[in-house]
Parts: C-alpha cells; structure tokens; sequence
C-alpha cells in the first residue's frame, strides 16, 4: 500500500528524434504514478477537493543514470517519504529490466482553491505515512536556484494543450520548454538531461506569454529559467546535460 509501481512501453510519440523518452514524457509517467498512489492513500484529488485543497508540486530533482528507449517496459515505483517543514517530500525509482536507472525526489504542498495559500501538509497526510522506516530517500534537499545571466531568450505562450485538471500550466510542460530553449541554444533537437532540478515558483495560465532564458557552460551544466511578462517568475530548473 505503502509503494505504487506503474509500468509501460516507451511509445513512438514520447521519444525524441534519437528514439529516447523525451523529459516531459517522463515527467508525465512520474506524475501518473504520484496521482494513483496519492488515490490510493486517500489524498488524492478527489478527496482534497473535498477540504478546498489541491496538490501542488514545489520542486523536482531528477538524475538518470541513462534514458529509456524506444519499446523498452520503464517500471515507476514511487512512495512518501516524510514531511519536511511543510512539504509533503515523495520519491520515485526508475527501472528497466529491474534495473534502476534512475531517481527522483520532489516536494509537494496543498494549496487552498480559494484563497491560494498553502497548507501544512501534515494536515492532510495521515500520521501512519509521514515517516515510513526504512524507505530510500531521493534529495530529501533541494536549494534555490540562481537565474541564469544570459540575453538568450525565447518565447512561449501556454495554449489549450498545456493546462491540466487544476486549470493551470503542467508541471511537465515546463519540462518541454527546458528542451525547447536548450535545443534551439545548442542547435540540437534531441538535447538529452542528465541531472534536473525544477523549482515551480508560480502557476501558469491559458493564454499567458512566457519568457525563457537559458544559459549553458562547457561543463554541461546549464540553466532555465521562465517568467511571465509582468516579470513573475514562473519557474527555474538547473542540471546537467549528458
């Protein structure tokens, strides 16, 4: 009860022109398995509604020791992990063949729908899943983020497509548009992560304009970031390309 798993074939439209999982595809299986198991436990959605509450991811570390393919079965096992301050922290693990090849962490908070403050998640989880023993946990820290200091920029508008049940921007689109704006500064259409951390600092509506920056190093290393055009910061992700 305590640990979901999902599982499924790498489809032709999730890869990416080199024939791998694209980033935000992945973040969609990661999102899948966090919802069902959320459902699971009786803190899903439906049961948030209830008390005038939605989950909201605040922040995500990923690191990928290699990226699934094309026709390859990725298995998602995910389970809470404790409560940190007032975040709700759940882990995922990877697998292929049975294999780990990768891991996540990320933090989640419940936000009021309608006075947009957030909740202390002890609040809402029950006491029996705050601190399970002997469970693995995935960047149980994650810091700020610095912006990147770069005049490479690029411009997106959220679009019908991009918004989910809660009426706002998904959280894997931010992933699409790391992608977006990486592959057009490296002039690459496949640009593949290594390591990501996204730090969610507001949410996204239908027809707003986003403004990204990217900036990258010869080490690999690079950073995104997104604001709105009244100057929101929307989000921040940092990493490490492979």
């Amino acid at each position: 009860m305590y640990q979901h798993l999902i599982s499924g074939k790498i489809r032709h439209h999730e890869c990416d022109a080199e024939g791998f999982l694209k980033l935000h595809g992945l973040l969609d299986r990661l999102q899948d398995a966090a919802a069902e198991h959320a459902q699971i436990l009786n803190v899903g959605m439906d049961e948030l509604a209830e008390m005038k509450l939605i989950w909201v991811l605040s922040r995500l570390k990923l690191r990928l020791d290699r990226i699934p393919e094309l026709g390859e079965t990725l298995e998602v096992r995910t389970y809470p992990s404790g409560v940190q301050r007032i975040f709700a922290h759940r882990c995922y693990e990877l697998l292929v063949n049975s294999k780990r090849i990768g891991c996540a962490g990320s933090f989640w908070l419940p936000v009021n729908t309608s006075s947009g403050r957030p909740v202390n998640a002890r609040k809402v989880l029950p006491p029996e899943i705050m601190e399970l023993p002997d469970v693995e946990k995935f960047f149980p820290e994650m810091d700020n983020l610095e912006l990147p200091q770069t005049d490479f920029c690029a411009e997106k508008q959220v679009g019908a497509g991009d918004i989910d049940l809660n009426r706002h921007l998904n959280n894997a689109v931010y992933a699409r548009f790391v992608s977006d704006i990486l592959g057009e500064k490296l002039q690459k259409m496949a640009p593949q992560i290594k390591e990501i951390q996204f730090n969610y600092l507001s949410s996204g509506q239908f027809g707003e304009n986003i403004f990204l920056k990217a900036e990258t190093g010869s080490d690999g290393k690079f950073t995104v970031s997104g604001e709105k055009g009244d100057k929101t910061p929307l989000f921040c992700a940092a990493g490490i390309l492979r």
